[in-house]
Parts: C-alpha cells; structure tokens; sequence
C-alpha cells in the first residue's frame, strides 16, 4: 500500500507534468499560427506599387490574382497602379534604408531616362542596390540615431 507521500508526490508530478504538456503545446501552436513567420506565397503577391495619375506609393498592396498591371486602386477603381522601383541612393551618393519608389517614364509610354527625384540618378528596371558596403554605413548611421 503506497504512503500518503508517495501518492501526494505522484499527484504532484503529474500535475506538472500535464501542465508543461499543455505549455509545450500552446507555444507550438502559437509559433504554427500567429508567430508564424509570412508565407513566401503571400508576400510574393505583395508590392510597392505607384498610381500613373497621382504619384501616390501603396506599400504591401496585394496582386489581385490572375491580373496584370496596370492594377485598380482601392481609391478609386482606376487601373492606374503600376510597380514602383526603388532607388536606395541619397543626393550626397550615400545609400539610405528606406527607398524612394519611382514611377518608371516607360510604364507610362514616356521616352528617356526616368531620374529618381531624390537623388538625380537614373533609375532603370530592376534597379540595382548601392554597394553593401555603403548599405553597412547606412545601417551603422541608423542605429546610431536610436
């Protein structure tokens, strides 16, 4: 016949462990849902996009599926949003964090080098990032100001 300590002991631990049993299974959850890092899928579907009338930036705007540019604005209903290109360059030839995002002239049927606003460099399709090493002085500089 088992003692009145060994069977408050077994109780115990068997508390704790069901309880660590349920911990261990909302954290896999979580981490499965709501933590969860994004789909490549979604953001996939996901762009900075320009509208062609206004020059208004939407980041994160969501590519109706089976569509091509130029998308609808939410705004408005025109099909007048095209995808931006970023340019990562500042006036003084540094690199910057956060992009300026052109309208390419060729998205809109105009002729020429399309310069970006900021910087006065031209801009082209799938423009190219400033080297990593001024990236590297842009972040330092960045978190300095924090």
């Amino acid at each position: 016949m088992p003692e009145a300590g060994e069977s408050k002991l077994k109780k115990t631990l068997s508390i704790v462990g069901a309880s660590a049993a349920i911990l261990v299974l909302a954290v896999v959850v979580l981490r499965a849902t709501l933590l969860a890092p994004p789909d490549a899928g979604d953001l996939s579907r996901k762009r900075t996009v320009v509208d062609i009338k206004t020059g208004e930036v939407i980041k994160d705007f969501p590519i109706p599926e089976n569509s091509a540019m130029p998308w609808p604005n939410p705004k408005t209903g025109e099909n007048t949003l095209v995808q931006g290109e970023a340019c990562f360059w500042t006036k003084e030839g540094k690199a910057k964090l956060e992009p300026t995002y052109v309208l390419l002239n060729e998205m809109i049927g105009k002729t020429g080098p399309t310069i970006c606003p900021d910087c006065g460099r031209t801009v082209v399709a799938h423009n190219p990032l400033p080297p990593a090493d001024l990236l590297r002085e842009a972040k330092k500089a960045a978190d300095a100001k924090k």
